[in-house]
C-alpha cells in the first residue's frame, strides 16, 4: 500500500473486498480461539486479533465513506 489515507486517493477503494474477506477470516479465528476451554486460550492472540480487527474495521469504514458524496453544507450523505 502507498501509505496514504483512504480519503486522499481513489485507488485504495478497490481493496475493499479483500479487506472484508480478511476481516471475516479474523472473526473466524477469534471464534475458534474463544471456542477452546478457558485455560487453553491464547490471551495474547485474542487481544492481537481483536485489535487488528478493530483497526481493519475502521479502515473499511473510512474507505466506504470515501466513496460517498456528502452535502457541503450539513455533511449528510446525498
Amino acid at each position: 500500500m502507498s501509505g496514504t489515507p483512504a480519503d486522499k486517493g481513489p485507488g485504495i477503494t478497490g481493496f475493499i473486498e479483500i479487506f472484508e474477506g480478511r476481516l471475516v477470516k479474523m472473526k473466524l479465528h477469534l471464534k475458534a480461539e474463544l471456542g477452546k476451554a478457558k485455560h487453553e486460550r491464547d490471551r495474547k492472540a485474542i487481544r492481537r486479533i481483536t485489535a487488528d480487527a478493530k483497526k481493519l474495521n475502521k479502515t473499511l469504514k473510512e474507505m466506504r465513506n470515501a466513496n460517498n458524496k456528502l452535502c457541503p453544507h450539513c455533511g449528510e450523505k446525498l
